[in-house]
């Protein structure tokens, strides 16, 4: 027990001196200032599933975060932020180096938040209790394969742009280093299966937004996603288009139907996401959607040169053609290759999406994990220009 608490006592003393040089590494001297915001949070979704012992457990819940902005004016519309892979909400609440992040940055602006750990992952977990009993398949990504594709990879250069990135601490972007081992120390086990992941998020997101969540329910909100949680927006959306006043789609999964670069392989048989969406003329299956390859734009060497759409006519996600969607890409990230191919897939499916290419409006050097990095506000202020352009913010 006396050594239990000693090795404990340690590894507390080691976290905390690797938040402080941390600080020290990046100037952090200053007090943190977070937003002032009042704070609740709850579990939605879910539901009471046999442990083959005779009793029952819960699964399939989703802890959400809800932080109530104290600015003036408010805007008309709150925020959901839906992480990616070995993601949680924190994510959204602070950078590495302990200072603040998305979530402070948009209360400052009126914005009421929700932050949400997708099911089976972090705050909302997978509960076994009968190891007889199968359980989904569960991953997480290693520290060698963080640093390549998310922290350092103009240190590996696995595609054309990520010479590029300058935005991650470059002296702390690989294991054994503070911001590095701050941001790694959050990674988290996540659901092999796309499709279940998805499944489950999408049915405790709409009890989020639905009055049927016991807590009145969001209403009409904009959904935020990153990456693999991009998929998420789209099929909300497609059952509820009420309740979606807009997306903001930071690096959604894609391409259509195939990844490439990191991983390889199908995936995504209704174009752009895993699990069925409404098309015009309708469909029974994914077979159903035929397909064509389309050229990448002349003079773009270095993106993907070959996109896999819709065969013409296409069929049109009519229920997604009324909300305004913005996907943001940025410089160095490996998403900076094939994004165009998701925008060219939704806009020829009708849906009304702007292309926010982060260096076309002055924002440079940024990976896939954009809204950790050094200039993080200045991503989130692009991000939120969008957002009151496309009429759902309010007025600055």
């Amino acid at each position: 027990m006396l050594l239990s608490l000693l090795v404990g006592l340690a590894l507390a003393l080691r976290t905390t001196n690797a938040l402080q040089n941390t600080k020290r590494q990046l100037n952090v001297t200053a007090p943190i200032q977070e937003a002032a915001a009042s704070r609740e949070y709850f579990y939605v979704g879910g539901e009471y599933v046999s442990d083959n012992m005779g009793g029952h457990v819960y699964q399939g819940q989703m802890y959400v975060e809800r932080l109530t902005s104290a600015a003036s004016p408010r805007k008309p519309y709150p925020i959901v932020f839906i992480h990616g892979l070995g993601q949680t909400a924190t994510n959204w609440l602070n950078r590495p180096d302990g200072t603040p992040g998305w979530a402070s940055y948009f209360l400052t602006r009126g914005y009421d938040i929700y932050l949400v750990d997708q099911p089976i992952r972090g705050r909302s977990p997978l509960n076994i209790r009968n190891p007889n009993t199968s359980t989904p398949a569960l991953s997480v990504n290693s520290a060698e394969t963080v640093a390549r594709t998310f922290t350092a990879p103009e240190k590996f250069n696995l595609w054309p742009q990520a010479s590029l990135h300058t935005q991650w601490p470059q002296d702390s972007s690989e294991a054994g280093t503070p911001y590095f081992d701050a941001f790694y120390a959050s990674q988290v086990p996540s659901l092999t299966s796309a499709a279940l992941q998805q499944s489950y998020t999408v049915i405790a997101t709409l009890q989020l937004l639905s009055s049927s969540s016991g807590t009145g329910g969001t209403g009409p909100a904009i959904l935020l996603s990153h990456s693999a949680g991009g998929p998420i927006p789209w099929l909300v959306a497609d059952a509820r288009p009420d309740l979606v006043a807009g997306i903001v789609a930071l690096e959604p999964a894609g391409p259509p139907f195939f990844s490439v670069l990191i991983q390889t392989g199908p995936a995504r048989a209704y174009g752009v996401a895993d699990l069925p969406l409404t098309y015009e003329p309708a469909i029974t299956t994914a077979d159903e959607l035929t397909r064509a390859v389309i050229p990448a734009p002349a003079g773009t060497r270095d993106l993907i040169q070959n996109c896999t759409v819709q065969a013409e006519p296409a069929r049109r996600l009519t229920r997604l053609e009324g909300i305004p969607v913005g996907v943001v890409t940025s410089e160095a990230s490996y998403h900076a290759p094939y994004d165009w191919c998701t925008v060219a897939y939704l806009r020829q499916a009708g849906v009304n999406v702007t292309h926010l290419q982060l260096p076309e409006v002055g924002v440079h050097g940024n990976g896939h994990m954009m809204f950790l990095e050094k200039n993080s506000d200045e991503v989130a202020e692009k991000v939120e220009g969008w957002i009151v352009g496309a009429g759902v913010g309010g007025s600055n």
